[in-house]
């Protein structure tokens, strides 16, 4: 390969991994959209006379239980 070749490489090189670190450095610094219902328990269902509660927690996992009066 000629000096030309390996600079235009380098060159491509250094401005791919540019990018990825900006990408990275926003990814872990901007923090997600909050979301728009707040509440973290919420009905979705009837099961049998029985509500269905989904609980998220903070990681944004659900949890279900069923609430029978």
């Amino acid at each position: 390969m000629t000096e030309n070749q390996i600079q235009f490489l380098r060159g491509c090189c250094t401005t791919i991994l540019a990018f990825a670190a900006t990408g990275l450095i926003a990814t872990i610094f901007l923090s997600p959209d909050e979301p728009k219902n707040n509440s973290k328990f919420e009905v979705i269902d009837q099961y049998e006379g029985c509500s269905v509660i989904r609980y998220t927690d903070p990681t944004s996992r659900w949890h279900y239980f069923l609430k029978c009066s």
